[in-house]
């Protein structure tokens, strides 16, 4: 927004300039940052909140890269595209190649930036020709989750917990409800999982927000972080904003749009900015269990397995159930083994009432 924020006064706490105080100064022409006369070089350069993050994890520095995105800004890809090659250093990264180098060594940017149709000869030498720009980025991205991924682990005391979660009701409910239902409209579990998880953090605030500066700093705001595996590798997590607060048919419909526009690269800068806790669901993929590190500055992740039918005793009868793994990762810093039970139990009881979901 062009705000020079070292001339806002935050209203966060200790003084922390929030979003809203930076929407509120861009409104007001005092507060943008004056544009550079003498010295060019030196300005701040204008890039999302990722993009800085991942910039300071992979040592890429800002003012070198070229901005794709709104008014010239520095966004992810264009860090990720920036990124030398594995094993080279950065002053090496526009040295020249040898034409058969392998694809582990080819510089993204200067690979060819769609695939080749099928049975047309592509251009490039033997030795690079499954190299693509997307490989490319998708290796820059795996380093940045390997190095944010250590840095958490190193950080942040994780505990974990895990319970199997009785969805006898909701599965029942949900196919019911479905029959009535055309089928682009119809729910999958995944939303019911969802909003439980989303209702449990507003009720369990140790479970949803920030560890900065040496505290836990809450959030009034249940902005859910939703776990989207991309076609050329690597993850991302942007967030389904106030999911505590939507209906299941309007989080199924912002689900569609986010994992849509996640995998086509077209999210906003506030969507991978600011979820203040993380659901990982690999249950699609035959997983029983999930047991995710925590994406700093948040204090914890919760992860769900595949929907399984199994024995269930029940009041001294036994019979076949639908249930599903959910287990916590949690920051021991903010909160404990009780608070994190507590949590999932909520988690648990929310599903036996879906149709107050």
């Amino acid at each position: 927004m062009g705000v020079d924020v070292g001339r806002i006064s935050g209203s966060g706490t200790d003084g922390e300039v929030t979003r809203a105080d930076v929407e509120r100064a861009a409104a007001a022409p005092s507060t943008r940052a004056p544009e550079p006369a003498t010295a060019p070089e030196t300005h701040r350069v204008r890039s999302s909140p990722l993009a800085r993050r991942l910039a300071a994890e992979l040592g890429v520095q800002l003012s070198a890269v070229t901005g794709t995105g709104p008014g010239g800004a520095v966004t992810e890809e264009d860090v990720l595209a920036a990124v030398p090659p594995r094993g080279r250093p950065a002053k090496e990264a526009g040295a020249e190649k040898p034409a058969a180098a392998p694809p582990s060594e080819a510089q993204p940017v200067e690979a060819p930036t769609v695939e080749a149709p099928r049975g047309t000869p592509e251009e490039e030498p033997p030795g690079r020709k499954r190299t693509t720009a997307a490989g490319g980025k998708a290796e820059s991205l795996r380093q940045a989750i390997g190095a944010l991924m250590s840095r958490s682990k190193k950080e942040i005391p994780h505990y974990y917990l895990s319970t199997t979660l009785d969805l006898a009701a909701a599965m029942a409910w949900m196919q019911a409800a479905n029959q009535q239902r055309p089928v682009s409209s119809r729910l999958v579990p995944s939303a019911l999982l969802l909003k439980a998880t989303a209702l449990a953090a507003k009720e369990e605030p140790d479970m949803n927000g920030f560890f900065t500066k040496g505290a836990f700093h809450p959030s009034s705001a249940v902005h859910l972080g939703v776990a989207v595996a991309l076609r050329h590798g690597g993850i991302v997590a942007p967030a389904v904003h106030h999911a505590d607060t939507l209906s299941l048919d309007q989080l199924m419909d912002q689900l569609r749009d986010l994992v849509g526009r996640a995998r086509a690269g077209r999210l906003q800068r506030a969507e991978m900015a600011d979820p203040t806790i993380t659901v990982t669901n690999l249950g699609d993929l035959g997983v029983e269990s999930v047991y995710g590190v925590i994406y700093p500055p948040q204090v914890a992740m919760v992860g769900f397995g595949k929907v399984l039918e199994q024995p269930w005793a029940h009041n001294g009868m036994l019979g076949i159930r639908h249930a599903a793994i959910a287990t916590l990762s949690a920051d021991h810093r903010v909160s404990d083994g009780l608070r994190g039970g507590r949590f999932l139990a909520r988690i648990d009881e929310l599903l036996q009432a879906p149709e107050k979901l």
